[in-house]
């Protein structure tokens, strides 16, 4: 065989097996690579890194060149005295081992016996030889299914390479695919968006795993991401809708700890208010009407792991208090049942509506709101990130030509100019949707069909496009029709002023007290005028 697969067995000599290490070599790596600007410093950084953690004194930063199918390579070597050389090489893929390994995606790993064999058919290996060189790995760097390079390791010094050190190695792979993405498509978005796959994979649905942009908004939430993700506190992300807050826990969760096990999640809207309970914290079977079975709940489910709770704004207030007693306590007790089950939970929270007011309101309890207010983040929205649309952009027509097998291989610039002046109030959500249906438009064109004149139309209002730096948009607050209130009157009228309980206006309306509560509020509504007052006799009758 021309290639070794690597070792699954064995300690190895190359690192330390502890996972903590690994995850703050990680997060240290991460760190330096997203405040690089272009390849070879990008090289540099991982080369030091890689060396200094893990002993490797050859690391080489390929990028794929598809048009001419060659690999330009940024090589960083270290001498027997740690000092360092950085050179530059080009070298072609045609009918190589390696580009057949690369364009499946997959690792290849040459031993220094296949070094050997094949060094008089590939100068690249013979030079290596003669530096001594022990193993050559290549990792694929791959983002969103396409092929952008590839990262190649090697020592002078005899070396198992382990499975831990293998995972880890994968790892620094996804994040340099992130980082490398990320400077080419600043690159090339001067002029236009290439934005043609390497491959089509039929099986790729996946949406945003990274955070995307070169803003200084987003630079420092990808500071603050890291910052947090190491630890166990909790984070409340705020943002208005769109802006992509589920990313951003799914980053903070994939970057922590506890990235072993999935994340769980959960959309405090989607859940009736009557079931939320039992699908926080479970039920025995007979718990309630309806209990056939025990049933665990999301807590349970995120033990060892994260539990995100989208739209906490909107949880029931009578459910908050259960909530703050978990993450105070550290452990839940199932509907039904008397037992205290301990939980280790890493709780991210989001919301997008102003928690203070609903605090001032008396609908979200300030106690909760300071257990969760550790660690805020917050995510703005896209109008004040305009320079991150062209890698939006290009994102999400690669993600959509692919599922859609369109060939897509330009944007042109005036369109990426008017999409940087729009203020998108629908932010990331509003544009995915914009380059989704432009992609279905396009056909079989290369060219996406997409022009400034048609993109106002497209947004959810009409903005002037001469506005450099549009003002906040107010989002006024839903409103009741003149039927509801009607409605409400009449409810309050017929219990007497009750709000609560089975026979209140509440239950009648098919409505949440506390949103009854607040409609009221709103409306102005005087519940005291409904209560009938307790009459008391003037006077007493002698035979009374």
């Amino acid at each position: 065989m021309a290639v070794s697969h690597y070792n699954h067995g064995g300690s190895g000599n190359m690192v330390s097996s502890h996972a903590r290490d690994y995850f703050h070599f990680l997060v240290n790596l991460t760190d330096a690579i997203i405040a690089t600007k272009d390849i070879p410093h990008l090289a540099e950084k991982t080369a030091d890194y890689l060396h200094d953690f893990l002993g490797l004194d050859y690391i080489s930063l390929e990028t794929y060149d598809s048009s001419a199918f060659i690999l330009h390579a940024y090589t960083v070597t270290f001498g027997p005295n740690d000092e360092r050389s950085l050179s530059s090489s080009s070298k072609s893929l045609h009918d190589t081992l390696l580009w057949t390994a690369l364009k499946n995606h997959e690792k290849i790993l040459f031993d220094r016996q296949t070094i050997v064999a094949r060094s008089d058919k590939f100068p690249v290996l013979s030079s290596l030889l003669e530096q001594g060189i022990q193993f050559l790995l290549h990792l694929p760097l791959v983002s969103m299914g396409e092929l952008l390079g590839t990262l190649a390791l090697g020592s002078s010094k005899y070396t198992v390479l382990s499975q831990s050190a293998m995972e880890l190695l994968n790892r620094v792979g996804t994040r340099l695919a992130m980082a490398l993405d990320v400077i080419l498509s600043h690159k090339n978005s001067s002029t236009h968006v290439p934005v043609l796959p390497d491959r089509h994979d039929p099986h790729d649905n996946n949406a945003l795993h990274n955070v995307i942009g070169n803003s200084a908004a987003i630079q420092s939430i990808s500071r603050q991401i890291e910052i947090v993700a190491s630890c166990n506190a909790t984070v409340l992300l705020q943002g208005e809708t769109g802006t992509g807050k589920g990313l951003v826990a799914q980053t903070i969760h994939d970057l922590s700890e506890r990235n072993m096990h999935e994340m769980v999640k959960m959309n405090c809207t989607a859940i009736p208010s009557e079931l939320m309970e039992s699908e926080l914290f479970g039920h025995e079977k007979g718990a309630f009407t309806g209990a056939l079975n025990r049933r665990i709940g999301h807590f349970e489910q995120a033990d060892k792991s994260t539990l995100f709770l989208d739209e906490i704004g909107d949880m029931p207030l009578d459910l908050q208090p259960k909530l703050l007693s978990v993450l105070q306590e550290h452990q839940i007790r199932r509907l039904g049942s008397t037992v205290t089950i301990p939980v280790d939970v890493r709780f991210i929270a989001a919301t997008n509506c102003n928690l203070a007011q609903k605090i001032e309101d008396r609908t979200f309890r300030s106690d909760l709101f300071y257990r969760l207010n550790v660690f805020p983040i917050t995510i703005p929205p896209l109008r004040e990130r305009a320079e991150d649309i062209p890698l939006l952009a290009r994102f999400f027509v690669r993600k959509y030509a692919r599922q859609m097998n369109r060939h897509i291989t330009t944007i042109p610039e005036p369109t990426l100019d008017m999409m940087s002046r729009l203020p998108w109030p629908g932010n990331i959500r509003e544009l995915e949707n914009v380059m989704e249906r432009a992609v279905i438009l396009t056909g079989n064109s290369t060219v996406l069909n997409l022009t400034p004149e048609s993109l106002s139309g497209f947004t959810t209002r009409t903005f002037p496009v001469t506005v450099q730096t549009p003002e906040p948009i107010h989002i006024p607050a839903p409103v009741i029709p003149q039927t509801d209130r009607n409605a409400i009157i009449r409810a309050l009228r017929e219990t007497g002023g009750q709000i609560g309980g089975k026979s209140g206006a509440a239950a009648r309306l098919g409505l949440k007290r506390t949103t009854l509560l607040a409609r009221i509020k709103r409306l102005g509504i005087a519940v005291d005028d409904f209560r009938k007052k307790e009459e008391i006799p003037s006077t007493v009758t002698e035979n009374a």
